[in-house]
């Protein structure tokens, strides 16, 4: 988890620096990079679930 938090962070930060924007809007990046990282593990794990039982 705090490898996560430190991750985003860095998104966060460099988001900020790189388009100068507001403080805010590097930290809903970072929230839209992480909702989208948890729905691709999701998406991924349900996947290979459904390969396994399929036999594949």
């Amino acid at each position: 988890m705090t490898v996560w938090l430190a991750a985003y962070g860095a998104a966060a930060v460099v988001w900020r620096v790189l388009t100068g924007r507001t403080w805010l809007d590097a930290f809903v990046f970072a929230g839209i990079v992480a909702v989208v990282n948890v729905v691709t593990q999701w998406v991924a794990s349900r996947a290979k679930r459904k390969a396994a039982a399929r036999g594949d």
